[in-house]
């Protein structure tokens, strides 16, 4: 049995104050939940960006942006690749609308057996995919207990990864006690 119940937050230090707090609340819709001082670094502030169903980001910036001293983030081996936030198909859309017309180049949608999903910077040079399930897990059914079961089914085919096919006879299978 897992000790831990859920990711809260990853942490991630930038060096665009203002760019940050736009970008997570106008393009992505998130709250800024919190906005206090730092408590070990008094020169920068604690961000806290509410990303939905108790899961947040946060943002550790300098008050003083000409004076960060922060590198850009980069992706690859030794470095976090990108952080994947979970939408429905309207959101993937939206987010697309919401990207282009802030002039925010965006890769995608790109379909990754049972998933779509879209890739693009925030101010800091983080990597963000949304993701949309192409068949949405029903309300009340984990996505562990899907995606466990889909990975049993992919094994047993010789797939090289899980498709939304998959997803659907996963769903089919799964009893209620599993939900």
């Amino acid at each position: 049995m897992s000790l831990t119940l859920r990711i809260s937050h990853p942490a991630f230090s930038g060096a665009k104050n203002a760019e940050t707090i736009r970008f997570y609340t106008e393009i992505l819709g998130m709250e800024l939940v919190l906005r206090q001082d730092n408590l070990d670094y008094p020169s920068e502030e604690h961000l806290f960006f509410a990303a939905g169903n108790d899961n947040f980001i946060a943002y550790f910036v300098p008050k003083d942006e000409a004076a960060a001293t922060y590198e850009p983030a980069r992706s690859g081996s030794g470095w976090m690749d990108h952080l994947a936030l979970d939408v429905d198909s309207g959101g993937l859309e939206e987010g697309m609308r919401r990207l282009e017309r802030a002039g925010i180049p965006c890769e995608g949608p790109v379909d990754r057996g049972y998933e779509r999903s879209i890739y693009f910077k925030d101010p800091n040079g983080v990597t963000i995919e949304l993701l949309c399930w192409l068949t949405p897990p029903p309300a009340g059914l984990a996505q562990a207990a899907i995606i466990r079961r889909a990975q049993a089914l992919r094994e047993a085919r010789g797939g090289a990864y899980i498709t939304d096919e998959d997803v659907r006879a996963a769903l089919l299978e799964l009893s209620p006690s599993e939900r």
